[in-house]
């Protein structure tokens, strides 16, 4: 399907950087947070809670608010949105109010995810389409990189006006381009008859939820969005402590999260070779990722800072593979897209905490990676699964 429109090719990159950027910034300063609200860094680590809870919450309904409607349209209050409560954030002194602020952002935050990449899936096909959820999915890591290393310097200069707001400047181009293309909104509307879908015994189109999620290829795709997400945040969020306990200092966390953008893009990138299944893309990355988390357990020296990043960008190079094989799974494109986001990151809520736990009680980071190296063991088998089916 060509597209000419500027705001249909790049208007769901540029949202996905913008919401990235307001996701991660403030994780760049914990300091700051500690300071200007007088709370501890367990307050700090909720302020990430609260969106990712709200990135699982709004799921259900997003699926079904983007199921055969024009997702430009959406885009476009997604964005209006994430400007606006990226500007309210940063004029706060009430930490409540700022948890409860960055709980309503991720409904939009979430509902962006799930309409950039049902996007993608309307406007390209085939090896194009896993390429742009590619490039998306690290255009989303991309901005948190960029928010790590320019939150410290704004907050230098502020003391903390920017620390979110930045944000909503970094979300204008995607506004703007998306307001030009407001006219095209047709364009990204479902095809009357979508690739994968499942037609109903009485020989209709329409598929229920309960359909979508007994669907054997949205269940498989959840659970390698379980798995590699998972390890992705955690491995993120843990990955400056761990340097640290190593001795090395540095920004991490932005190399991290840039490592995680051209993992995102690499995966994309692997696809446009002839002949290469998403499903073998997924299958060959957890796989990776997961030898490199076992290796970890048994190696020295090098080998001890080398691994997690190699993990990391494994981990992170399934995400297009991903959502094209999902998106392309029902004629309900956004209900699936959605139940896979809403799975993926009940994995992002929940294993950075039990790591935590585990670092706390035993000192070391062994039944964590253990424990993340197995579930992308089973996202290896699901990605063979999914190759067999497609």
């Amino acid at each position: 399907m060509a597209i000419q429109g500027t705001g249909i090719r790049y208007g769901p990159h540029l949202a996905a950087f913008s919401v990235g950027y307001v996701l991660f910034s403030y994780a760049s300063v914990p300091g700051a947070v500690v300071d200007r609200f007088g709370v501890g860094y367990t307050a700090v680590g909720l302020l990430m809670s609260a969106a990712l809870a709200a990135f699982v919450i709004v799921q259900p309904l997003g699926g079904r608010l983007v199921d055969g409607r024009e997702t430009i349209t959406i885009l476009l209050t997604v964005v209006s949105a994430n400007i606006a409560l990226a500007l309210v954030m940063d004029f706060t002194s009430s930490f409540s109010t700022l948890l409860a602020l960055r709980g309503l952002w991720g409904l939009a935050g979430g509902l962006g995810v799930t309409v950039c990449a049902t996007h993608i899936s309307r406007v390209y096909e085939g090896p194009q389409a896993t390429w742009h959820q590619g490039l998306n999915g690290g255009m989303f890591t991309g901005g948190g990189a960029v928010g790590f290393l320019v939150t410290p310097t704004l907050v230098g200069v502020t003391g903390w006006v920017g620390v979110h707001a930045a944000g909503a400047v970094v979300a204008l181009p995607a506004l703007l381009v998306l307001w030009i293309d407001r006219n095209r909104a047709d364009r990204t509307r479902p095809d009357s008859k979508p690739t994968g879908t499942q037609q109903r015994s009485d020989g209709g189109e329409t598929v229920s939820t309960l359909e979508i999620l007994r669907s054997p290829v949205v269940l498989l795709a959840a659970a390698c969005n379980f798995a590699t997400l998972g390890a992705y945040v955690t491995l993120s969020t843990f990955v400056a402590a761990y340097f640290g306990d190593l001795g090395i200092a540095g920004p991490i966390s932005a190399v991290a999260l840039g490592i995680a953008s051209l993992g995102r893009l690499g995966g994309g990138i692997a696809v446009l070779r002839p002949g290469l299944p998403d499903g073998r893309v997924i299958a060959g990355a957890a796989t990776v990722g997961a030898a490199s988390l076992f290796a970890v357990l048994v190696g020295d020296g090098l080998v001890l800072v080398v691994l997690p990043i190699v993990a990391l960008a494994a981990v992170s190079l399934p995400f297009g593979a991903i959502f094209k094989t999902a998106s392309t799974a029902s004629s309900r494109d956004g209900t699936a897209v959605a139940f896979v986001v809403a799975v993926g990151n009940v994995a992002a809520l929940s294993l950075p905490a039990i790591t935590g736990h585990v670092r706390d009680a035993t000192g070391e980071y062994t039944l964590a990676f253990v424990l993340i190296g197995a579930l992308n063991l089973v996202a290896a088998v699901a990605g063979l699964a999914i190759a067999r089916r497609n």
